[in-house]
C-alpha cells in the first residue's frame, strides 16, 4: 500500500516543476521519497540528456540519482562539442541552456593580424577571442531550434570584455534574433556599461543653449569639436533620458550590459521561440555603420542562450 501510494504522489509530482518538488520534500516529510525519486526528477531531465552529456569534454561523475544528476547539470556547465560548446539546465525550470564559444561564432576581421586566440583563467571555454585591431564588429551565431527545449521562450546574450572601455564608449552596435533568411527586427544597444559612462547633469547649462562662436586663431582646432564629438554628446543625452529601470518600448529601442556573476559582461541580443525544431536561430552583433572606428580591447566568450523566465 505504501509503495503504491509513493508511486502515486511521484507521478502527481512528476507533472510539477523542480522548484515545486523541492518545496514538497521540505513541507512534508511524508511525500519526500516520492520527491526525491528517480521517476520524477527523469521527467525534468532532457530526453536527450544522455547523448548531451556523453559528448562531454571531461568526465561526468556517476550519481546515485537522478536528483544530482540534475543538480550538477544545473550548477555545473559541461563543455561538448570539442570544447567550443557548453551545456547546462536551468535550475528552475529544467529547460536546456546552451552557451557557444567565441570557437563556435563567425567573427569579423578572424586573422591573427587583427584577431587572436587566447586562455582565461575565468572563462569556461579552453579559449577565448581577444580583438586587437577591428575597424567594424560583426559578429554572428547559429543554433538550431531543435536542440533546446521545445515551445520554449529563449534569449540570447553575447558575453564579453572590455579591456579599453574608452574605444568603445558611445559607439552603439545593432543586435538582433529571429529564425535564419526572415528579415529580422534590429535593437540598438550599448557594450560600455552605465557606470563607465559619463555622469550627467540634471539640468541644462546656458553654455549647452549658445555656445560662443569661436576666435579665428581657434579654427585650427575645430576637429577637437568635430561631428565625433558633437555625437558623443547626443548620445550622452540619450542615456540621460533612459531610467535603469526602463520597460518596453524604451527598452526596445536601447539594450543596456549588465556586470554577470562570473565577472563578464552581457548584453542582450534578442529573444525567440522554439516553436519549429527545424527554424535555424540566427543571432548577431554589428558595429552601426557611421561608428566604425579602429577598436581593440575586446574579449569574446561567447553568446549564451537561456530560457526566458516568467
Amino acid at each position: 500500500m505504501v509503495a503504491s501510494v509513493c508511486s502515486t504522489s511521484a507521478s502527481i509530482l512528476s507533472l510539477t516543476s523542480p522548484v515545486d518538488v523541492c518545496r514538497v520534500s521540505l513541507v512534508s516529510k511524508s511525500l519526500q521519497s516520492a520527491a526525491d525519486s528517480d521517476s520524477v526528477w527523469e521527467k525534468f531531465l532532457p530526453c536527450d540528456y544522455e547523448s548531451i552529456i556523453s559528448g562531454s569534454v571531461n568526465p561526468i561523475p556517476d550519481f546515485a540519482s537522478k536528483k544530482e544528476l540534475y543538480v550538477y547539470l544545473c550548477h555545473n556547465p559541461i563543455l561538448i562539442n570539442e570544447g567550443r560548446k557548453c551545456f547546462s539546465l536551468d535550475k528552475w525550470s529544467g529547460k536546456k541552456c546552451y552557451f557557444l564559444g567565441g570557437r563556435n561564432l563567425n567573427i569579423s576581421w578572424d586573422t591573427p593580424k587583427y584577431l587572436k586566440w587566447i586562455s582565461l583563467s575565468d572563462s569556461r571555454f579552453p579559449e577565448v577571442a581577444k580583438l586587437d585591431y577591428d575597424w567594424c564588429l560583426d559578429i554572428q551565431g547559429t543554433i538550431r531550434a531543435g536542440v533546446l527545449s521545445p515551445r520554449t521562450s529563449y534569449a540570447a546574450y553575447f558575453v564579453y570584455k572590455l579591456k579599453n572601455e574608452s574605444e568603445f564608449h558611445l559607439r552603439p552596435v545593432n543586435v538582433s534574433v529571429g529564425i535564419f533568411g526572415v528579415k529580422l527586427e534590429t535593437q540598438l544597444a550599448f557594450l560600455v556599461p552605465v557606470k563607465d559612462r559619463p555622469q550627467h547633469r540634471n539640468h541644462i547649462d546656458a553654455e549647452d543653449v549658445s555656445e560662443p562662436k569661436p576666435k579665428p586663431e581657434q579654427l585650427d582646432d575645430d576637429f577637437e569639436e568635430s561631428i565625433a564629438e558633437k555625437y558623443r554628446r547626443l548620445l550622452d543625452r540619450l542615456w540621460q533620458h533612459i531610467p535603469e529601470n526602463a520597460t518596453g518600448s524604451v527598452r526596445s529601442i536601447v539594450q543596456r550590459p549588465k556586470l554577470r556573476d562570473d565577472g563578464w559582461l552581457e548584453v542582450e541580443l534578442g529573444e525567440f521561440y522554439t516553436e519549429n525544431e527545424e527554424d535555424c536561430i540566427e543571432m548577431n552583433l554589428n558595429e552601426v555603420d557611421d561608428c566604425a572606428f579602429l577598436k581593440k580591447g575586446l574579449f569574446i566568450e561567447g553568446i549564451e542562450i537561456r530560457p526566458r523566465m516568467g
